[in-house]
């Protein structure tokens, strides 16, 4: 989805809010990328949806701790929980 319309802001309940605040690159990305020679994820965090830069580390504790497999019920993806 385009936004097609200039807009100096989006507000929440504008029907693109959702989608330009799981899109957008978080402004702190290179930080985290830095710490983590071997690598870095964006991954998107239960409840809100938004994307956060991870390191390996962050990254496997996201997807054995339990948030991916709550993010993947919310967006109604559950039968691709981990095992």
């Amino acid at each position: 989805m385009l936004c097609y319309q200039s807009r100096l802001i989006i507000l929440p309940g504008d029907p693109e809010f959702d989608w330009t605040l799981q899109t957008s690159i978080p402004p702190h990305w290179r930080q985290v990328a830095q710490q983590d020679p071997g690598g870095f994820a964006f991954c998107a965090r239960a409840g809100s949806g938004v994307l956060e830069p991870m390191t390996d580390e962050d990254l496997e504790e996201y997807l054995y701790g339990g948030e991916y497999d709550e993010r993947l019920e919310q967006i109604g993806e559950a039968d691709l929980v981990l095992a």
